[in-house]
Parts: structure tokens; sequence; C-alpha cells
């Protein structure tokens, strides 16, 4: 019985030790095993070529209306029938020429009446000069300070009754026929330069701060889809519209070609709002940017060596995003993959 147990024992002991070892044999094949796979996946780590940004990327487009930039307005200062009109709708004209007049009659009636109450009235007062107390004196310096207010009124009427171009330009519009009547504050033409245009577009809020007053745009007229004009930012209204929950602020753009002749005001145009230069901004893949002692890098192969080069994030281009770096090169490869390519 007891040689039995022994051998049980010496069995079981065997077995144990066996087991032991083909444990540790396991342990130290699956150690090794996990070495050469990281080892292999960090030889394999996927890479990328970047890509220089486009002039394309980035960029910010708005859609609006031509308009006209200044419109002048000739009102009418006096009461009066239209004696002559001496412009057609759409004629050029230049800053002081005559547009129509008034009948004057009563107006130079009314001058040479202002005339001689002020004769008078000087009179009265070189009589009142030498025998007059001191009140009447006044009275008569009054007479004829009142007289010279009344010719003076009289002359700007005369005047009042031709009425001339404020501004270089076309005119728009005609309020007015040869014998009919105009009244004071009536508005009798319309005129305007074709040639100074802008167009007025409306950005997101979230598009503002990429934009300032002064910037460079370029704009493409529906009329004329193969031309590019030029433009600049002249006016960013700080009053926004919202519409279905987005806010949008107007931005006025300034036509600044020579020649517009073939532009006209209500056309239908399309600006890009930002045309930067594209040198040191770079399309790198997302899962490529790192966080670093506050800097956001990217590792770059070049030869045998891993740089990690400092970047800065403009924006998002599917899976690309847009940075710029003085230091990263045309054809650099960086660690990060991506499923899209850009320009291949």
């Amino acid at each position: 019985m007891n040689r039995r147990h022994l051998l049980l024992t010496t069995i079981v002991l065997i077995a144990a030790a066996a087991a032991v070892a083909a444990y540790l044999r396991l342990f130290q094949t699956s150690d090794a095993a996990r070495a050469v796979n990281l080892s292999e996946l960090e030889g394999s780590a996927v890479t990328t070529r970047i890509r220089p940004a486009d002039a394309s990327i980035g960029q910010l487009k708005a859609a609006g209306n031509i308009n006209l930039i200044e419109e002048a307005q000739v009102v009418a200062h006096i009461d009066g029938f239209v004696k002559e009109l001496l412009v057609e709708v759409g004629d050029t004209v230049n800053a002081g020429d005559p547009l129509l007049s008034l009948d004057q009659e009563d107006l130079k009636r009314a001058v040479e009446q202002a005339r001689i109450d002020l004769a008078s009235s000087q009179l009265r007062l070189r009589r009142l000069l030498t025998s007059a107390d001191e009140i009447d004196l006044e009275l008569g310096k009054l007479g004829v300070a009142q007289a010279e207010l009344d010719l003076q009124k009289a002359l700007q009427d005369l005047a009042a009754a031709q009425m001339a171009a404020p501004i270089t330009g076309s005119v728009l519009t005609l309020n007015a026929a040869p014998g009919t009547k105009v009244s004071s504050g009536t508005v009798v033409a319309t005129l305007a330069d074709p040639g100074r245009l802008e167009l007025t577009v409306q950005v997101a809020e979230v598009d503002i701060p990429r934009i300032e007053s002064g910037r460079p745009v370029e704009v493409v007229i529906d009329a004329f889809p193969d031309e590019t004009f030029a433009g600049e930012i002249s006016r960013i209204d700080p009053f926004n519209k919202t519409q279905s929950g987005i806010i949008n602020y107007p931005v006025t753009i300034r036509l600044l070609d020579n020649d517009l002749g073939p532009v006209l005001p209500g056309m239908t145009a399309v600006a890009t709002l930002r045309n930067e230069p594209v040198a040191d901004r770079w399309l790198v893949p997302t899962s490529a940017l790192q966080e670093a002692n506050g800097e956001t890098v990217v590792t770059v192969l070049r030869g045998q060596e891993r740089l990690p080069t400092a970047v800065t994030p403009e924006g998002l281009h599917g899976e690309w995003t847009i940075v710029h770096s003085v230091d990263l090169k045309n054809d650099d490869e960086v660690l990060g993959a991506t499923a899209t390519f850009v320009g291949e």
C-alpha cells in the first residue's frame, strides 16, 4: 500500500512538472510572438505624402446681386412749371451739366423788385443818419438788412430754376415734362455712375472672422461666366439678418475694374471672399496630428529619421486638415493614413 501510494505521488509530481514546463514554454513563446508583432507594426506604420493646399481649398464663396454704389437725386427747391427738358433717360452727363429749367419770368420780376426794395431801404437809411433819433436809425438799419436778405432769396430762387447734374453719370429717371408743375421737395431726376458698382452678399456669422475690409475679392457674374472681375471688401454690416435660424451679415464688395460697361445693376454674381496665398499651407491626414508640449505636431519621415514637426491647423477638408508650417516640404511623408486622396 505504501509502495502504491509512493508511485501515485511520483506520477502526480512528474505530471505537474511537465505542466509547469509546458506553461513556461507557452508564455515565452507568446511573449516572443508579441514582440515580433509589435516590431512589425512599428516598422510598417502607414505613411502618407502631404499635398500643397490648392488655392481653392479654404476659399469662402457667397452670392448676391450687383448694385449701384451711389444714386444722386435732383430735387426741386422751388415751385414752378417746367419750361424745358435738356436730357432724356439714358443720357450720360457730366457734373454741372443742365438737366431742365423752370419758367423764370416771375422769378426775374421778384429779383428786380427785391433790388428796388433794397435801394429804397438804403436811401431811407441815409436820410435817417442826419436827423433821426436812435430808435428810427436802428429801424432803418434793420430795413436794409431785411431787403438784402430778400434779394439774396430771390437770386437763389432764380438760380434754383436751372437744375444741373450733381455727379457725372447716366440719367436713370425723369419725373418731369414741359408744361407740368413741380413742387418744392419733388425728385425730378435720378442719376448714377454706371461704372461704380458694388456687390452685396450674405456671409454666415462663423465666416465673418475670416474676412476683413480691404481684402481683395474675385467676382464672377452669371451673365459673363468666362470673365473674372476684381473687387475689394468695402464694408461689413454690423447688423445681422437671421433666416431659418442662420445668422448672416451683409458684406459689400466694390468692383474695381475700369471697364464695367456690360455689367448692369441687378445681375447675379458669386464672390470668392478668401483667396489667400497658398505658400506654406499643406494638406495632411487628420490622423497624423498629435499634441506635444502644447503644440500640434506631425511626425515627418525623411530617410531613416522621424522628425516631430510643429504645424498650425487652419481647417478641415474631409479626412485631411489644412495646416500651415514653414518646416514642411513638398513630398514629405508623415505618419498617418486616410481613405481619400487629394489631387490624384
